[in-house]
């Protein structure tokens, strides 16, 4: 498999991280490697897989020292370059199949205090759509962040109706009521870095 050179840097070098019924977050930051596949059956079946974050990022580590040290940009090299740039990337990912008949199809990357299960049917029906056979992802804690919560207050109020269309006389009721408001309170929540690989293999 011939692999798309500029695309497939950017894909291995994008910080991408960004803190979402809407899409989820692996679909809503999923970057494209520009190679489309076609979608896979409703009812295919989508492997997933978790590795270490520690390995993955020397991986990546090292494919970023690789495009720094060199004299020719990403979009210049030649074939057996990007094959191996491609190789190595399947390795940290513990990939053991033949790099040609692997297809990286892009990735998601992403800071959350939300909650996130790989096991939810989300990432599987997404990893279908863009025609992944194979995803795989890791996760990492990164400390406390700032999270906006709505929380309820209970509000009591009060006050008086008066009766304006008797004209024999004027009388005024006096009524207390109270309603459940919800404000915006600042929170510390334990916070995640996740990333996932969506591949197709042959």
């Amino acid at each position: 498999m011939r692999v798309r050179s500029t695309a497939f840097i950017v894909l291995l070098l994008a910080p991408g991280i960004v803190p979402g019924c809407s899409p989820s977050l692996w679909e809503s930051e999923f970057k494209s490697n520009g190679a489309p596949a076609p979608p896979l059956a409703r009812d295919a079946a989508v492997r997933l897989r978790e590795v270490p974050w520690e390995r993955l990022q020397g991986a990546l580590g090292e494919l970023r020292a690789q495009v720094a040290s060199s004299d020719v940009h990403p979009d210049d090299w030649s074939p057996a370059q990007r094959a191996d740039a491609h190789a190595r990337l399947l390795r940290g990912l513990q990939i053991t199949s033949d790099p040609a008949a692997v297809q990286v199809l892009g990735r998601s990357e992403f800071r959350t205090t939300s909650r996130v299960r790989p096991s939810d049917p989300q990432l599987e029906q997404f990893a279908r759509r863009v025609g992944a056979t194979t995803v795989i992802w890791t996760s990492t804690y990164t400390g406390k962040a700032d999270s906006i919560e709505q929380e309820p207050v209970n509000e009591w109020r009060t006050g008086t109706i008066t009766d304006r269309l008797n004209r024999e006389r004027r009388a005024d009721a006096f009524y207390s009521d109270n309603a459940t408001i919800w404000i915006p309170v600042v929170v510390q929540k334990d916070e995640y870095a996740w990333m996932a690989y969506f591949l197709r293999e042959r």
